[in-house]
């Protein structure tokens, strides 16, 4: 099973039914919504990974949410990808300008579906490494690896400072240990997590932290979170 979470928008019944069959079987989890409103209320509590997105939705468009998820949620790095019969050049231009990872005109080729998903998961957000990642008080400067609460600047490690990072493009979802040794150290998981854990306590202490602000989530990994 893919660790990815997927979203899809879609009011058409049918077209909700295939897009589901077709991304389960491939192994992502996915969870499919007839309207914007809903999918927004699930975005709250949970940050996929990419949201396929159609435009003509009963009550919010298409192009309205997208800009909700390019401006509420800019510090998370959310893959988008429009389905829409709307396949006009400009209708595809206006989209890719208000921040769309790719377009898909219907009616579509699932296999063609499940290559652009895959795509656009493995592609690096450029978007992210040119702006700051901020979470409550906690600011983070990519590009010049600064970080600071409220007015305070923090000095963290390297590894620190990457590890807080991961956490705050994962914010409020729980980063599993396998995922911090690869993404952090670029090892495989053999490697002692208890380095992990130290980590962790020493981001919680220079950043002034609680354990309710990054939770240590059993047999998982950890989450930052508002306390």
């Amino acid at each position: 099973m893919n660790k990815e979470l997927i979203y899809s928008v879609e009011d058409d019944d049918n077209i909700r039914d295939l897009i589901k069959y077709t991304v389960e079987e491939a192994g992502y989890t996915i969870e499919c919504f007839s309207n914007g409103n809903d999918m927004l209320e699930a975005l709250k509590k949970q940050t996929p990974n990419l949201v396929l997105l159609d435009i003509m939705l009963p009550d919010v468009e298409g192009t309205e949410i997208l800009k909700i998820i390019r401006t509420d949620y800019a510090h998370l790095p959310i893959k988008v990808i429009m389905l829409t019969a709307k396949a006009s050049e400009i209708n595809i231009v206006t989209g890719l300008n208000l921040g769309a990872d790719d377009y898909m005109p219907k009616p579509f080729s699932v296999l063609e579906l499940l290559a652009r998903i895959k795509a656009n998961l493995r592609k690096k957000d450029v978007r992210l490494d040119a702006e700051e990642l901020t979470f409550g008080e906690i600011k983070l400067v990519v590009k010049k690896r600064s970080v600071f609460v409220g007015e305070r600047q923090v000095i963290l490690t390297q590894k620190e400072f990457d590890l807080l990072k991961l956490l705050m493009e994962n914010a409020n979802n729980v980063v599993d240990r396998e995922t911090m040794l690869e993404e952090v150290w670029g090892v495989d998981h053999s490697m002692e997590t208890r380095t992990i854990d130290m980590h962790i306590k020493s981001i919680r202490q220079k950043l002034d932290l609680t354990k309710e602000n990054i939770i240590t989530v059993r047999g998982m990994g950890y989450k930052l979170t508002e306390a």
